[in-house]
């Protein structure tokens, strides 16, 4: 499969599953309109607003992760079989959350660790001497490894969810990583495009809905930008779960027998 094939169907599939998008769509909805009055500069301060900020965001965090779950067991449904019924949503997010769930914190150990060694990079780098180029030489190496690491653990969410067998978080990760570093130019081909056109998409909606939205007040505007914001993320989100899974599965099913699945193993 093209990266240009994997674009495409997660376009043509995602408008058959808008249903996920519909539960997405009511989900960042929800966190839109409740983070506009967190949001309020006069309210920073306050310890009441910053508690009611921390409880909800770990809230919403757990419920989308669920949501995740869910939404991918329909969108492997719907690459496999053509049909995806909401019946087996909830299945779905109670069979794979626990997984998703360790794979996710294992990422922010991951992402803790990265961000340590490069801080200790970027240091020494400025000890050299503290200017134009050395920053610049900083910069550029944070960036190309912000994007190398995430390129190379796009799939292990996907590897949970297609591996039929219960394959274990570390198992994912391993099978996800060497599958992605072996198709790493490709990978990252289709997570730039994917990335670029989302952007693209906003741009264009944020650009239209701002002129729309000049004649009407500053609380109106906020509401309807965190509403269209919520459609134009939940479909989104929906084209790159179908791209990125469609994609791996066309890699692994080509490799055949040396794509061999890991011996399961439970976090």
């Amino acid at each position: 499969m093209s990266i240009f094939e994997a674009v495409k169907k997660g376009f043509t599939q995602a408008a058959k599953l808008m249903n996920v998008v519909l539960v997405f769509f009511v989900f960042n909805a929800a966190i839109g309109l409740i983070s506009i009055p967190l949001a309020d500069p006069a309210r920073a301060g306050n310890p009441g607003v910053i508690a009611v900020s921390l409880i909800s965001s770990v809230l919403f965090f757990l419920i989308f992760i669920f949501l995740q779950a869910g939404a991918l067991g329909m969108v492997k449904d719907q690459i496999k079989t053509a049909t995806a019924s909401m019946a087996h949503f909830i299945t779905y997010g109670k069979k794979f959350y626990l997984r998703i769930l360790g794979l996710l914190l294992l990422y922010v150990l991951v992402a803790i660790g990265v961000v340590l060694l490069l801080s200790l990079v970027t240091a020494g780098l400025l000890l050299l001497g503290d200017n134009i180029m050395t920053r610049s030489i900083g910069a550029t190496i944070v960036t190309v490894a912000a994007v190398c690491i995430i390129t190379l653990l796009v799939y292990p969410i996907y590897v949970i969810v297609v591996v039929e067998d219960g394959i274990g978080v570390f198992a994912a990760l391993k099978k996800g990583v060497a599958t992605a570093r072996s198709n790493f130019w490709r990978t990252l081909g289709l997570f730039m495009s994917v990335i670029l056109i989302s952007l693209l998409i906003s741009l264009v909606i944020g650009f239209i809905l701002g002129l729309a939205t000049i004649p009407l007040g500053a609380n109106v505007s906020q509401i309807l930008m965190a509403i269209v914001n919520a459609a134009v993320q939940s479909f989104i989100a929906v084209v790159m779960m179908v791209a990125f899974m469609s994609f791996y599965m066309s890699l692994t099913v080509s490799k055949g027998p040396k794509e061999s699945i890991p011996t399961p193993g439970e976090i």
